[in-house]
């Protein structure tokens, strides 16, 4: 903590998510204590509001709430700008109901920099710390602009990142040192919620160079905003994965009655209607917390000998994926794979590859394997696949393209454009995993060299699977 932080919070797990970002001093003359939100798109068990709660208290300041989607984003699309404003449509609505004022921007090309214009009155800045690449990005442009304290706030783990040991190499070292922290954070994230300390803030209503929100828009009026902005429209927005807080109660409540008690026996079988709780294109939009997920597998009836393997799919590998990218700025790039599978995968560049396909074949699903077929069809069209068929969808990748960075690049491009939860370290540790970063295979293949392959053959043997890739093919 900076000397220049004047509030002490005495209970909870703020003082452990809380990063000092810059060498600024907190402005006396501030009018509000500004929370930029990133990803972190909730209103309620944020820790970047409740840090910036307790410093506004004690500055005896109100808290703004600012978040931007640009139309210039990489990945700009109707599937993923359509979820994102109603990400911060529900986020609105929480806020609004606290009495917390609420800036949110659709940052359209030439228009004016909104954030430029709040930061100058702001004593402090909080914000939400995340890290891949465009998380990095949004991170140093703040820091750039900032003439103040910039608090970076850990949100989007259960246990934060940065109180983990350094230089853990394995999942299994990972385990050990997250699952020793695992019951510390969940009971002081119960304990600021219990304290009931986080509420509003001082009441005022202040004059800002914009005011507005997304609280009062309908889905029509939405998608309509999209329509008008320039952006890819090829990629239709998801029915299928509406981003409304009633969808996560729904999908919290499946899991609670319907998942967890069978988890390790139906998480593989993508045919089954309810195997995985779908709630990752939440997660990584930051619409729920992972102590609102841990809190509801706690409240249900299921005993922790049923739930253990939901929690650690959930908690394990979640979460040593960020721990990856904080140290491994570059994971979304094939540069960052382990020097053996790139080495190996390039020694077998040169392999004949007779399903070869183009990048228009490979987007439409219109290859010869009828499984991977059906997997791209399911992305592309809904914008969410089942993790088991994304292990075998990233492995085949490498048959279809000329190179095995051909083959990253294609992964990387399907995954963060079609993907509602892509763009994540979850998503790309979980593309390192298919191009080796794991145990290299029992005998050398072609084209794969050492990195293990995977067949469809156990996928195929799944009750429901052989129709379900007749459906999506068709």
């Amino acid at each position: 903590m900076s000397a220049n932080q004047v509030f002490v919070q005495a209970s909870g797990d703020l003082p452990d998510r809380i990063t000092v970002a810059n060498e600024q001093a907190i402005l006396s003359e501030g009018d509000y204590v500004l929370v930029i939100l990133n990803r972190a798109l909730r209103g309620e068990d944020n820790p970047v509001i409740d840090a910036a709660y307790h410093h506004a208290q004690a500055l005896s300041l109100p808290i703004v709430v600012y978040s931007e989607l640009d139309e210039q984003a990489d990945w700009a699309n109707d599937r993923l700008f359509y979820f994102a404003l109603g990400a911060f449509r529900e986020c609105a609505i929480a806020l609004k109901k606290r009495k917390i004022q609420c800036v949110q921007v659709l940052k359209r090309k030439g228009e004016e920099d909104t954030m430029r214009s709040l930061l100058p009155r702001a004593a402090a800045v909080y914000t939400d710390e995340d890290y891949t690449f465009r998380d990095r990005a949004r991170l140093d442009r703040i820091l750039a602009i900032a003439n103040q304290t910039v608090f970076f706030v850990d949100a989007a783990r259960l246990v934060p990142t940065r109180q983990l040991a350094k230089g853990l190499k394995t999942t299994p070292a990972f385990r050990k040192a997250h699952g020793e922290l695992r019951d510390r954070y969940a009971d002081l994230r119960k304990e600021v919620i219990a304290s009931k300390t986080v509420g509003e803030t001082k009441a005022q209503k202040l004059s800002l160079p914009s005011e507005h929100s997304f609280a009062d828009y309908s889905d029509t009026a939405i998608k309509a905003l999209i329509a008008q902005c320039g952006i890819n429209h090829s990629i239709k927005i998801s029915e299928k994965h509406p981003p409304t807080q009633t969808e996560i109660d729904t999908r919290i409540k499946i899991l609670k009655e319907k998942i967890l008690a069978r988890y390790k026996w139906i998480r593989n079988n993508a045919a089954l209607e309810h195997s995985t709780s779908q709630l990752s294109p939440y997660l990584h939009f930051g619409m729920i917390s992972p102590y609102q997920v841990l809190a509801a597998i706690e409240s249900s009836d299921v005993s922790k000998t049923y739930t253990w393997k939901f929690r650690d799919e959930f908690l394990t590998w979640r979460e040593w994926s960020h721990y990856q990218a904080f140290y491994v700025p570059n994971l979304h790039e094939y540069e960052a794979l382990p020097e053996k599978a790139k080495q190996t995968l390039e020694d077998h560049a040169s392999d004949p590859r007779p399903e070869l396909r183009s990048d228009e074949d490979i987007l439409n699903g219109q290859t010869p394997d009828s499984t991977w077929n059906a997997a791209q069809n399911e992305w592309s069209t809904t914008g969410w696949l089942h993790n088991n068929l994304r292990m075998y969808w990233s492995k085949q990748i490498l048959r279809f393209t000329q190179t095995p960075e051909a083959a990253w690049k294609m992964a990387c491009y399907i995954n963060d454009h079609f993907s509602l939860d892509g763009r994540d370290p979850a998503t790309y540790a979980s593309m390192q995993w298919a191009f080796g970063n794991a145990k290299k295979g029992y005998s050398e293949k072609e084209i794969y060299g050492w990195v293990a392959p995977k067949s469809d053959r156990a996928i195929l043997k799944r009750d429901g699977m052989k129709a379900w890739i007749e459906q999506r093919n068709m």
